[in-house]
């Protein structure tokens, strides 16, 4: 009998061992599971007038309910937004979220340091909603409303996934435009980033204008970053901000500006 107990108690304590060996493995293979993610989906969405491509990535499914596009340069001398976008082609994008980057939206632009395209238009100033014809060379507008392939290539996409939140990343001005669309959410995302939220006044032929125009019930907002690099501190608060609009957040349209900014 004492050696039937010893034997039974072995077999128990083997039975125990081998459940405890297997469980690290089982959970390490549902943690790989959870963190594996498909890789993004490289598309090109136009070319520039110079013929350089502008390159989206697509990361999720195409049949998520939420989809978020973020825009980290138009304004080839304001591309502090390129690490942001950098930044968040490494994050995981949750579950029924689709998540759209398009780092350069002016590629010749960017490659000349200049805020306008290579004709020297201001694309965010030939978007059709309210366009004006602006000669400035600064803020020229085009010949026309979406005279550009860039602004061309832009419509399309916006109009291809309709994202319930579109941000758009610019300089110097160091705050978030809540001027149109959700007011909570660009609020929201300048309380996570640690920007002052504010309302720039009105700008013809802007995308954020034409955005919340065209699709109802969809946000569209400017992030004005500082002057320079992005910080790394400042980077992981743009990080989150992004993802927490890819969470959703509550509807705060009625929230009121609590200052008017003039637009630069």
């Amino acid at each position: 009998m004492t050696l039937l107990r010893h034997i039974a108690t072995f077999a128990v304590i083997g039975a125990i061992m081998l459940i405890a060996s297997s469980a690290p493995v089982t959970d390490a293979r549902a943690s790989r599971r959870a963190a594996t993610r498909t890789p993004p989906t490289r598309v090109v969405i136009g070319h520039s007038v110079q013929g350089r491509p502008i390159v989206a990535w697509e990361f999720g499914r195409a049949s998520a309910r939420r989809k978020i596009l973020v825009v980290g340069c138009i304004h080839g001398n304001e591309c502090a937004g390129l690490a942001i976008t950098a930044a968040l082609r490494r994050q995981q994008v949750p579950n029924g979220v689709q998540l759209w980057l398009v780092p350069e939206m002016n590629p010749d632009g960017t490659a000349a340091d200049t805020r306008q395209n290579a004709h020297g238009v201001d694309l965010n100033r030939n978007f059709p909603y309210r366009w004006q014809a602006i000669s400035d060379p600064t803020y020229y507008s085009g010949p026309r409303a979406v005279s550009e392939p860039e602004t061309q290539a832009a419509i399309r996409l916006v109009r291809r996934i309709r994202p319930a939140v579109t941000i758009w990343y610019h300089q110097h001005m160091d705050l978030v435009d809540m001027a149109g669309g959700d007011r909570g959410v660009a609020r929201r995302y300048a309380q996570l980033a640690g920007l002052r939220p504010t309302c720039l006044t009105f700008l013809s032929g802007v995308e954020t204008g034409w955005s919340n125009h065209s699709f109802p019930g969809t946000t569209s907002f400017v992030v004005e970053l500082p002057a320079g690099p992005v910080a790394s501190d400042a980077l992981a608060r743009h990080v989150r901000a992004v993802m927490a609009m890819e969470l959703g957040q509550r509807s705060g349209s009625a929230t009121r500006c609590d200052s008017i900014t003039p637009a630069a």
